[in-house]
């Protein structure tokens, strides 16, 4: 069964066409990956999914309603959201009252909510449950929204840029929890964490200037964009040769089209004593040497 169907959606502001004639469908228990350069629409497609934003022309289908003309409270409760601005606006509760209070409001019973809550706390590792909001730290807050927000028994859940603020371990743990979420709920997410969306999603989409530029499994989109490289090669300084490098900080990357390139680009790099290691491409380096358009 589809969670979600997209339509030939479009959306402009003034003059700039944020999304532009966009179609692709997932299954329920998928979780999708939104990526793509910034302006590239993917926080107004999340808002439009989300019935927070009215698209210009198409449709869109959420577990048989369509949403594109008429949002009720019955549909809404089929998902929940977390935007990339979120922010606390009752301070002087405590994660566990928050999130509590959060489900309370999606009509979940007294009984019920302090139960999720629990749950959520415990999930979540938030060893600060009992804390006054407005004492925690960014990546504190951040963690208590993503309790909250999962907490809710949605069918959907959208999530604008979910680890921003998360250190490594809150990562790999959100993680974990999204993919038992995906047993029985879609997950809609944005991320610059290119790795990540690489490693978690099913399925990804890749947005440019409001258009989808590809949609499929994470691999197939990095053979399609990627398949003129054999591997990647960070190196932990300056380096110039007649390989296709990128500087990305303090590193250079060399990309190497066979393993025979490769075995030459190492053999010169020990003489020189640089200090590298060898990587397997991602869905980042499309952005890097990707022939996107």
């Amino acid at each position: 069964m589809n969670a979600i169907e997209v339509h030939d959606l479009s959306k402009s502001y003034g003059k700039i066409k944020a999304l532009n004639s966009l179609t692709f469908s997932i299954q329920e228990g998928t979780i999708l990956g939104v990526i793509g350069p910034n302006g590239a629409g993917k926080t107004t497609l999340i808002r439009i999914l989300s019935c927070l934003l009215k698209p210009d022309h198409g449709k869109v289908i959420i577990y048989g309603h369509e949403i594109s003309s008429h949002c009720d409270d019955n549909i809404k409760k089929l998902f929940a959201l977390l935007p990339q601005e979120a922010r606390v606006h009752f301070y002087t509760l405590t994660p566990f009252e928050y999130i509590y209070h959060y489900l309370r409001m999606r009509g979940i019973t007294k009984e019920e909510a302090k139960l999720r809550a629990e749950q959520a706390i415990k999930e979540f590792d938030i060893e600060y449950s009992n804390r006054i909001m407005s004492t925690l730290s960014g990546g504190m807050v951040r963690k208590t929204l993503l309790a909250m927000i999962l907490s809710a028994d949605a069918k959907i859940y959208y999530l604008d840029e979910p680890t921003v603020g998360l250190d490594v371990k809150n990562r790999l743990n959100l993680w974990k929890v999204l993919r038992e979420k995906a047993k029985n709920s879609s997950i809609i997410m944005t991320s610059h964490y290119l790795n990540e969306i690489s490693s978690v999603c099913d399925k990804v989409l890749l947005l440019k200037e409001g258009r989808i530029v590809a949609f499929g499994p994470p691999e197939e989109i990095g053979q399609q964009y990627l398949s003129d490289f054999y591997s990647k090669i960070v190196v932990f300084g300056e380096f110039s040769g007649e390989h296709l490098t990128k500087r990305a900080g303090k590193n250079t990357f060399i990309y190497v089209k066979s393993k025979s390139e490769e075995k030459e680009v190492i053999n010169r790099l020990e003489e020189l004593g640089l200090p590298f290691k060898r990587e397997e491409l991602t869905i980042e380096d499309i952005f890097l040497v990707g022939d996107l358009k």
